[in-house]
C-alpha cells in the first residue's frame, strides 16, 4: 500500500485502510448496518451503477434487502492500494476489490471494480465521507472488449429515463440548467 501526502500520525494508515476492511466485513456478514457503519452519518456513497446514496442510514437500508436477495452468499475481497493524506485530518484512498458469487470460491472478473473514497478524521475517529465504485470496463483494450462495450453503452438510452438533466457541450463547468440542487441534510 503506498502512503504519500501530509505526515499522518502513527496508525493513522492502517486506521482508513480498516474502514475499508469494515466495509467487506458488513458486506461478507450480509448486514446493511454493519457495511455502511464505517461511513459519516452524513456522507455520499456512489454505486457502480451510477446510484447516489446521502447518509449512513440510506446507505444502509439501500443494502440490507441486497443482503437477504440477490446478494445473499456473495463476498467481497480486495485492500487499498493507496492513501493520499490531503492534510492530517483528510484522506483519499483507492482500493482495488471483487466479488466472489454465491457457490464460487474465486472472485468473478466481470465484477472487478476499483473505489476511490475520502476519509475524515472527526473527534478523533476516521470515517468515510465519499465512495465512489467504478467497474473495471477498459475501453480500447482490445477489439471485442471496445465493441461490446459501444454496443452496450449505445443499448443503454432505451433503458434511462427520459427527463434527466443535460450538460451543456458549450460550458462543460456549468450547471445544466434543469439540474436539482443537491440537498445537504
Amino acid at each position: 500500500m503506498r502512503v504519500h501526502g501530509a505526515e499522518p500520525r502513527p496508525g493513522d494508515a492502517e486506521a482508513i485502510r480498516g474502514l475499508y476492511r469494515a466495509t467487506m466485513e458488513g458486506w461478507n456478514a450480509g448486514s446493511g448496518e454493519a457495511f455502511a457503519a464505517p461511513f459519516a452519518e452524513e456522507s455520499d456513497f456512489i454505486a457502480f451503477d451510477g446510484s447516489h446514496f446521502r447518509g449512513r442510514d440510506e446507505i444502509a437500508r439501500f443494502h440490507d434487502p441486497l443482503f437477504k436477495t440477490h446478494l445473499r452468499g456473495t463476498r467481497l475481497v480486495g485492500d487499498v492500494t493507496d492513501i493520499h493524506f490531503v492534510s492530517p485530518d483528510v484522506a483519499v484512498l483507492h482500493a482495488h476489490g471483487g466479488t466472489i458469487m454465491r457457490g464460487k470460491s474465486r472472485p468473478a472478473p466481470e465484477r472487478d471494480s476499483l473505489q476511490t473514497m475520502v476519509a475524515v478524521r472527526r473527534d478523533d475517529r476516521w470515517e468515510l465521507v465519499a465512495f465512489q465504485n467504478t467497474r473495471l470496463r477498459p475501453i480500447g483494450k482490445n477489439f471485442l472488449g471496445t465493441m461490446l462495450w459501444l454496443v452496450t453503452d449505445w443499448l443503454w438510452k432505451w433503458c434511462l429515463p427520459k427527463e434527466r438533466p443535460e450538460v451543456s457541450a458549450e460550458r462543460p463547468d456549468a450547471a445544466p440548467s434543469n439540474a436539482r440542487p443537491l440537498a445537504h441534510g
